[in-house]
């Protein structure tokens, strides 16, 4: 999790030095943002699932799921966007 939080703090930093690739890396910061944002939710999920009934872990686990392969996914992008501004 802290690695994507730096890649959006660098991609934000990058932000006033870039030309052209501005986008691009506003892009790759929103998407590292949600990247995060999906990772803590996991979490949150993961830590709920622990402490529920059968049908509420059952629950917790799909949104821990969903959770972590949006935050593949965006991560993935972000990646791409940074890759597309160089």
């Amino acid at each position: 999790m802290t690695r994507k939080i730096l890649i959006a703090l660098a991609a934000s930093l990058t932000l006033f030095a870039a030309g052209t690739a501005s986008a691009q890396i506003g892009k790759a910061a929103s998407d590292a943002t949600d990247a995060a944002k999906h990772k803590i939710d996991e979490k949150r999920a993961d830590s709920d699932a622990k402490k529920s009934g059968p049908v509420g872990k059952a629950v917790n686990n799909v949104k821990s799921g969903y959770h972590k392969n949006r935050s593949k996914n965006s991560a993935e992008k972000a990646k791409k966007a940074l890759k597309d501004a160089g």
